[in-house]
């Protein structure tokens, strides 16, 4: 039992030994965040969403009340576009951009997902913005962004 005692406070000790390090790192991109669906327009380092809504098949709910037949839904799914509102974000220089580098502009021939991630605003508008413009299109992307208006990743969603 003594011994049972001991280790228990040894443990212990270790524990509040370990928990009192002063050594820990300012994380600057941690906290409470958001995700969007829509396409983007960017304007130096602001970017400009209009959110929309996924509908699949899945999703009867939205399907009955929007009277979505399934030759409006060929591949599965159906963008639903509710309003012309956008939302602004920020993009800073820890910003991750995702996506598919089907040309191999990044990556190797060889790479067989072709999924590229970089922080560098310049090559994610290198493979969008081809008219320099800003406006991204059509190409549906999620964006997860802090509650402050600060861009966490921007991820192009593949679609068929």
């Amino acid at each position: 039992m003594k011994k049972l005692v001991g280790l228990l406070i040894i443990i212990i000790s270790i524990f509040g030994m370990v928990g009192c390090q002063r050594d820990s790192k300012e994380q600057t991109s941690s906290g409470a965040y958001d995700v969007y669906e829509g396409y983007l327009t960017i304007d130096g380092n602001q970017l400009m969403v209009d959110d929309f809504e996924f509908i699949d098949l899945s999703d009867q709910y939205w399907i009955r009340t929007l009277g979505l037949t399934e030759a409006e839904m060929p591949n599965g799914y159906y963008i639903y576009d509710a309003s012309d509102e956008k939302f602004t974000f920020t993009l800073t220089d820890e910003t991750r951009y995702n996506f598919y580098d089907t040309a191999a502009m990044f990556v190797s021939e060889s790479d067989e997902d072709r999924l590229y991630t970089t922080t560098s605003l310049d090559r994610f508008l290198q493979k969008f913005d081809a008219d320099g413009d800003g406006d991204l299109g059509k190409i549906p992307f999620a964006i997860h962004a802090f509650e402050d208006g600060r861009v966490i990743s921007i991820s192009e969603i593949f679609i068929n």
